[in-house]
């Protein structure tokens, strides 16, 4: 099908997501199976930390490259926004530290083209580069919101040094980011290529008549409130009595321990976390934005709990409560019998596939066809 192309050699693109939790990773995995699906493509995995570790375990077979990003240190309240925020230089040297490694395993791995998820440093001079967010406008609660402007100013200055931008959102009304994922005025090449799960794309599980649970738990982000939410939820999953799978969030050796009628496994591969999702009546997960498109795409009920002090997962707890598609409650107020009578009340939006994804990977491919390896634009 592909003669015309001749003894061309395949297009190899890197693939990197941030190492913050397994957000990022979780919903590289459904670009990954949509690259695999051209012929002449070649996907290599620039990995770093757990996340790097998890992606390790879904693709055995590809290629990894380790790529350094900067290290966040997340304070032990419930405040997270004044502590990163004085790490800024720091985190500016990381970023530039990941750019100088990404210029190195370009011309040391034959790279065509980049495709960062929320890495600021993983932009080229040498080959197309894609920047791939979904919050493209901050905000800062109360006492620090007088930093919104100029982080935002920050955060398109670097935007505007990759050739484009990719948003895993609908654009207008449809959004499900809200504001956050709004295309800033007067950005040229920024796209909205739809919501992006790996329950959306390419996963083909099959039920199984052995999985059957009531509550599917899946903890996931930061430490220490990862480690804190689950020793919120332990005592309540006992006392629940209900058939029930905690999804601990750690790498580990994935064995299922069954005490009770409560399972604990430390992590599950993206099959199998599908196979729970769709048997479990409810799910009571994080409200970060990969996991609200995972919820999204099976249509699950669910009780979102946002982590502390991180206004993103806040700003969306609030948002799925107001329009009625998921219940949210604050980790501090936990109470997993009051939320699962409650959540009964909320239902998930029925959203269709979308094909802008598809459309955005093969303008890459057309321009990479063409030999335009160089950035035609440098924003300063």
């Amino acid at each position: 099908m592909e003669a015309h192309t001749g003894n061309r050699p395949a297009q190899k693109i890197l693939v990197a997501p941030l190492d913050w939790g397994w957000g990022h990773a979780s919903r590289v995995i459904p670009l990954v199976w949509a690259l695999q699906g051209y012929a002449r493509c070649e996907v290599i995995l620039g990995i770093s930390g757990m996340s790097g570790r998890m992606l390790a375990s879904e693709f055995p077979g590809l290629t990894k490259v380790a790529l350094p990003m900067p290290v966040v240190r997340y304070a032990r309240g419930s405040s997270q926004v004044l502590k990163i925020l004085l790490q800024l230089p720091r985190l500016f040297f990381g970023v530039l530290r990941e750019h100088r490694a990404l210029k190195k395993a370009v011309i040391r791995h034959g790279i065509s083209a980049v495709i960062s998820d929320n890495r600021y440093g993983l932009y080229s001079h040498q080959v197309p580069s894609v920047l791939m967010l979904h919050q493209v406008r901050m905000s800062f609660p109360g006492g620090v919101n007088l930093w919104t402007r100029v982080f935002n100013r920050m955060q398109r200055w670097w935007m505007r040094r990759f050739d484009q931008v990719w948003i895993p959102d609908l654009p207008g009304e449809k959004a499900v980011a809200g504001f956050m994922s709004a295309a800033p005025p007067g950005m040229k090449e920024v796209h909205h290529i739809g919501l992006l799960s790996r329950f959306f794309y390419g996963s083909q599980a099959h039920p199984q008549t052995d999985i059957a649970v009531h509550l599917l738990v899946v903890l996931s982000g930061p430490e220490p409130q990862r480690s804190r939410l689950e020793a919120l939820l332990n005592p309540q999953l006992e006392e629940l009595g209900v058939p029930a799978m905690l999804v601990r969030g750690v790498m580990g050796d994935g064995i299922i321990h069954t005490r009770g009628r409560v399972s604990r496994v430390s992590h599950l591969l993206s099959s199998d976390l599908q196979q729970y999702m769709r048997s479990a009546h409810v799910v009571v997960c994080r409200s970060g934005y990969s996991s609200v498109m995972d919820l999204i795409a099976l249509r699950k009920q669910a009780v979102l709990i946002p982590t502390p002090g991180q206004p993103e997962q806040q700003y969306l707890a609030g948002r799925m409560m107001e329009k009625g598609w998921f219940y949210a409650r604050q980790q501090e107020r936990l109470d997993l019998p009051a939320s699962l009578r409650q959540v009964k009340n909320y239902f998930p939006p029925r959203v269709a596939v979308s094909g802008n994804l598809f459309e955005r990977i093969n303008s890459l491919f057309v321009r990479l066809e063409k030999g335009e390896g160089q950035n035609e634009h440098r924003h300063p």
